[in-house]
C-alpha cells in the first residue's frame, strides 16, 4: 500500500510511504516508476545511524580471544558479536559516507539532501534488470564530482527501489 503526502521539504519530487513486508513505513521519494527512500540520504548518507555499543563489541571480541570456551557456552555470544560488527559496519560506512559528500560541498541541509534524492531519481530511470547491481553514477556538487554506485530492487509492479547506497571516495584525499 502507499500513502502519497506533501512535505514542504522535498519540492523536487513526490513524497510517498510505502508499506515494508516488516511492516515498517518507509518515506520514499518518487518520480515515476522510481523509489527512494529518503533515509538512506538524509539518516545513512548524513552521518546519522546510530554508535554502536562498542564496549560491548570489545568484550565480546576479548571473551571469543581469551576465553574461547566462556565464550561458546552461550551460543548466542556468536550472533550477537556478528550483529554488533554489522551495526560497526553500517555506523563507518554512514560516516564515511558524510566525508565524502562534505567533500565535494554538500551539508546536512535538506536542499542538498533534495539534490542528492533527486539525482538518485535520475539514475533509477536507467536501472534494469540487468543493470541493477552497483550502478554508476557521477554527482554534481559546488566543489566536485562524487561517485556513486547504487543497487536496485525491482518491485513487483515494476518499480525500481533503491535499496543500497554506495559513495566511492575521491582519490585525490578528498
Amino acid at each position: 500500500m502507499v500513502n502519497r503526502r506533501y512535505d514542504r521539504r522535498y519540492e523536487l519530487f513526490e513524497t510517498v510511504e510505502i508499506h515494508a513486508p516488516n511492516g515498517q513505513i518507509i518515506l520514499c521519494a518518487q518520480k515515476d516508476s522510481v523509489l527512494v527512500p529518503i533515509a538512506k540520504v538524509a539518516t545513512y548518507g548524513m552521518g546519522k545511524v546510530a554508535m554502536y555499543p562498542e564496549s560491548e563489541l570489545r568484550q565480546l571480541q576479548q571473551m571469543k580471544q581469551n576465553d574461547r570456551k566462556l565464550f561458546d557456552r552461550n551460543p548466542g555470544n556468536e550472533q550477537r558479536l556478528r550483529h554488533l560488527k554489522k551495526l560497526r559496519h553500517n555506523y563507518e560506512r554512514s560516516q564515511s559516507m558524510l566525508k565524502s559528500f562534505i567533500a565535494i560541498g554538500f551539508t546536512d541541509s535538506d536542499s542538498d539532501i533534495n539534490n542528492i534524492v533527486y539525482h538518485l531519481l535520475n539514475v533509477g530511470k536507467s536501472v534494469t534488470i540487468d543493470n541493477r547491481l552497483d550502478y554508476p553514477s557521477d554527482l554534481e556538487a559546488p566543489n566536485g564530482t562524487l561517485k556513486i554506485r547504487s543497487t536496485w530492487r525491482i518491485l513487483s509492479d515494476g518499480r525500481k527501489y533503491l535499496s543500497t547506497l554506495n559513495c566511492i571516495p575521491s582519490s585525490k584525499g578528498g
